[in-house]
């Protein structure tokens, strides 16, 4: 079973199996820092649980794209997100190809089921406007996390999380400057601001 199939087959009880307590997600925005105005791609946005949030900080004049492997997931979020600023994308992040540039890519509880970290970087840089920002966050451990994904290998294939240097150290190799790390038994975020291009 490929990760598209696990998720589409989950789509409809994701939010029932799944618990982002709002003090724990605002503690993510946080560090975040969006601005009213900003252009911002939610990638791995599933079911859309950060959207309100995010739709918070950008404002009516903020853009906010929603992309997700699975297409069942994005049918869950449209029942639930409706703004007139807000666009939906199916497709693997790798390949999506906008005419416009953002100013903030957020990767939200999904980041380990991106194979490959480098190409990861890599495409973030290309989508973002100078100075933009990559965010890596999780409201869990990287540990509980690690613990998770390894009792449903069977089913769907991600990568374990390691420390959070070590995924600092993959962002300043494709052009990222550290902007804030935390890596504990609440959360994992790791957030770059692109300083140049690659």
């Amino acid at each position: 079973m490929d990760n598209r199939e696990f998720f589409n087959n989950i789509a409809e009880k994701w939010d029932s199996m799944c618990c982002h307590p709002e003090e724990k997600v605002n503690h993510v925005f946080d560090k975040i820092k969006l601005e009213k105005g900003n252009y911002v791609l939610d990638i791995g946005s599933g079911t859309g649980i950060i959207i309100p949030y995010i739709e918070k900080e950008i404002g009516e004049g903020g853009k906010l794209v929603a992309l997700d492997l699975s297409e069942k997931m994005i049918e869950v979020s449209k029942k639930k997100n409706d703004y007139k600023n807000l666009s939906f994308h199916v497709g693997d992040f790798n390949l999506y190809n906008p005419s416009e540039k953002y100013d903030c890519i957020i990767a939200y509880s999904c980041y380990p089921h991106f194979n490959d970290r480098e190409a990861f970087f890599k495409k973030a840089n290309f989508l973002l406007k100078k100075y933009g920002k990559v965010v890596i966050a999780h409201i869990e451990s990287r540990q509980k996390i690690n613990s998770r994904h390894n009792d449903i290998e069977e089913h769907i294939h991600s990568n374990d999380l390691v420390e959070v240097n070590e995924t600092s150290n993959v962002m300043k190799k494709f052009g990222f400057d550290t902007m804030y790390t935390e890596d504990n038994k609440e959360y994992y975020i790791c957030i770059g601001k692109k300083s140049r291009e690659v």
